[in-house]
């Protein structure tokens, strides 16, 4: 029953906060050695730099806020494409120069897009941080976007964006947040579309980063054995004149109600994809933490009620996100999905009238918590849930007290979310709709 928890636990903890996050300046201690975590400005750019003295790893991510509220419907998947890239020509190096270097160095360059950032990221290691750094820099700052590479790349984008249909799971998730956030900035794919990807050309990466690489657009993570006075000679000089304005992106607004009709897709399959989205506190709101303990709760009685007791299904759980205007769902495949949905909306219910008892409360945070912190083993990986936190958890700081806020949940508080955010499903089937009572799919 705990092993699907576990994993789910360990996928949202590895999103979070890093464990040993302070306040600006102040220090912390963890793995045996103080930590220091501090927040500034440099050149004109919010810097975040964890300095970290027990290892010689050193990572750096910088983040370029917007996401989807950044784009239009025909630049989507256009920080997709830059980031991929951006590795393939720089001011200093070709394709092949920069890859060489990065091999000889240990160096590490990735990006990724999401609905409420791109992510830049370069991971090395003290000894040759200089070369990472400016391996980083030139990708990052300085790319050549070579007509011939940028084709190439934005052909297998296109072509792994075509699949996306092909999997059940993906064309799930899609059908249902196209569905949630019609007509918010997140029904613009950040990974791209298609249709979209096929028509963008290097002309367009140059003007998009030349509008997009902006001071007020960057957030930059560094965690790491790096003095802060070189820090801010690196930043400096690499970043320190770009333009301070421009390029900047609205707030994704929250979205009030996922209530709504059904989204059904029909497509003959062994077996019946379902989720049920629904909107939800953001990682800021006071009811995130009881939010997510809920999450916890409810996952655990699916596994248990749907797969264990009743052999209805291989997979379900229940999933809060990390988004601004965020979301969450309940998830299964079934054979027979008329019965299964009728026993998750009925441990849904449950939640809503009984309260659960303190112990199972502290089993589930316990479980957690110790997956959480396991997945803040990494430099990296402490980097991305300081910049999580900073960008959509009300700042980094408040990773400090995540662990003991889930702690601090009570019965009540888990029954009181629960009523307020586990309703008004709106659901997305892929498989045959017509297995299913159309009134359960209206019925929360």
């Amino acid at each position: 029953m705990k092993r699907l928890i576990l994993s789910a636990a360990l996928l949202a903890a590895a999103q979070l906060a890093a464990p040993f996050a302070t306040h600006d300046g102040a220090r912390a201690q963890g793995a045996g050695s103080a930590v220091t975590v501090a927040k500034t400005t440099i050149a004109g750019i919010q810097v975040i730099h964890k300095r970290v003295t027990a290892n010689d790893v050193i990572a750096v991510q910088v983040y370029l806020k917007g996401g989807s509220a950044a784009l239009t419907p025909d630049m989507q998947g256009v920080e997709n494409l830059m980031g991929q890239s951006m590795t393939t020509g720089t001011d200093q190096y070709s394709k092949d120069q920069f890859a060489a270097l990065s091999t000889s160095t240990g160096s590490s360059i990735t990006a990724g897009t999401g609905y409420d950032f791109t992510t830049f990221g370069a991971q090395g290691v003290r000894q040759s941080f200089n070369d990472t750094w400016n391996l980083f820099t030139q990708a990052l700052l300085h790319p050549t976007f070579p007509a011939d590479e940028v084709a190439q790349v934005r052909d297998q984008l296109e072509n792994t964006l075509k699949q996306r249909a092909d999997d059940p799971d993906t064309y799930l998730e899609q059908l249902a947040d196209s569905a949630l956030y019609a007509g918010h900035p997140y029904a613009l794919d950040p990974a791209g579309t298609a249709a979209a990807m096929a028509k963008l050309t290097r002309d367009d990466l140059v003007r998009w980063h030349k509008s997009r690489m902006t001071k007020e657009n960057m957030l930059i993570v560094v965690v790491g054995n790096v003095a802060p006075a070189d820090l801010r000679q690196k930043v400096t000089a690499a970043f320190g004149s770009l333009p301070a304005r421009g390029g900047a992106a609205a707030k994704a607004e929250v979205v009030a109600s996922a209530k709504g009709d059904p989204v059904l897709f029909k497509r003959e399959l062994p077996t019946n994809y379902i989720e049920g989205v629904f909107t939800a506190p953001a990682l800021s709101h006071q009811d995130f933490p009881a939010m997510r303990v809920t999450i916890l709760v409810l996952t655990d009685r699916l596994f248990e009620e749907v797969r264990t007791k009743r052999n209805l299904t291989y997979a379900t759980f229940a999933q809060v996100n990390n988004r601004v205007a965020n979301r969450g769902r309940i998830y299964v495949t079934a054979a027979n999905p008329d019965t299964t949905l009728k026993v998750m909306l009925g441990e849904v219910t449950r939640l809503h009238d009984e309260a659960v008892s303190t112990k199972l409360l502290t089993e589930s945070v316990g479980v957690f918590a110790t997956n959480y912190l396991m997945g803040q083993q990494t430099n990296m990986g402490q980097a991305g849930s300081l910049a999580t936190w900073e960008l959509t958890g009300g700042g980094y700081q408040n990773a400090a007290s995540y662990v003991n806020r889930l702690r601090a949940v009570k019965p009540a508080d888990v029954q009181r979310v629960a009523r307020t955010y586990l309703k008004d499903f709106r659901f997305a089937v892929v498989g045959d709709p017509d297995k299913i009572d159309a009134a359960l799919l209206k019925s929360k």
